[in-house]
């Protein structure tokens, strides 16, 4: 996994009665500005922006994931003058009140899947096109059900129910990710992140309601309560509606 891409996973929503005004200079500021000079580096492989479909006030309001080849790469970004810039700038707005900077972690890619090659090269790929959707699932388990649970799904569901999965129409991609441990800067108010979660990729939310409906996900929730009969229950459920795309 040495060599397996990362991603940055930020979430970021207004603080509390600031004004929208000031809130869609923010994000504004952030697409024009700060995206395209983020993309100069050249191991940046792209950037996404969501935003949430329903709000809840458990969830950012909007998030951000930054593609990037290998962790080496994403930490050596880290260091570059510009990014230490776009860095302290944007920290600027979450000190004045416009931002509530929620989640900042990174996680590398276990395994990824997509129901068509949009993009060229065999190397695994955190970054997917014509997917208006993402929905982010992470589950609320102990140390050891965790390891029991990441077992199972690499054996079972990554070979038996994602390839089920990933015929149903609408569904773009499927991609199974492992927290590295490690946040990006400092000022988010979240510290404790999931072992793994599994981002998956829509059409449109249709394709997802379908999705949530179809016997192949009713079938593997019956397996997982077979194997784990105390249940588990969902730390993460969430959709965001993709708002800007940068590519490289």
């Amino acid at each position: 996994m040495e060599n397996s891409p990362v991603i940055t996973l930020n979430g970021f929503s207004p603080y509390p009665g600031v004004d929208p005004e000031v809130w869609e200079r923010y994000t504004k500021w952030g697409t024009e500005v700060y995206g395209p000079l983020m993309m100069k580096y050249p191991a940046r492989k792209g950037i996404d922006t969501y935003q949430i479909v329903k709000e809840n006030p458990l969830y950012p309001f909007q998030v951000g994931i930054h593609h990037h080849e290998t962790l080496a790469s994403q930490q050596n970004n880290l260091k570059t003058p510009e990014q230490i810039a776009i860095m302290k700038d944007s920290f600027s707005w979450h000190t004045r009140n416009v931002t509530d900077h929620t989640w900042s972690a990174i996680y590398q890619l276990v395994r990824s899947f997509r129901s068509e090659q949009t993009l060229p090269g065999d190397r695994p790929d955190t970054r997917i096109q014509n997917a208006s959707i993402m929905h982010l699932e992470a589950y609320r388990l102990s140390s050891e059900d965790q390891d029991k649970f990441n077992k199972w799904f690499v054996e079972y569901g990554i070979n038996i129910f994602i390839p089920l999965f990933m015929k149903q129409v609408g569904v773009k991609g499927y991609d199974y990710y492992k927290f590295t441990g490690l946040q990006v800067g400092s000022g988010a108010r979240e510290s404790d992140y999931p072992a793994y979660f599994a981002v998956i990729y829509f059409e449109n939310m249709q394709a997802f309601e379908k999705y949530e409906k179809s016997p192949e996900l009713t079938t593997f929730h019956k397996t997982m309560r077979n194997v784990f009969p105390r249940g588990v229950n969902y730390r993460w459920y969430v959709q965001y509606q993709l708002t800007f795309s940068l590519r490289k």
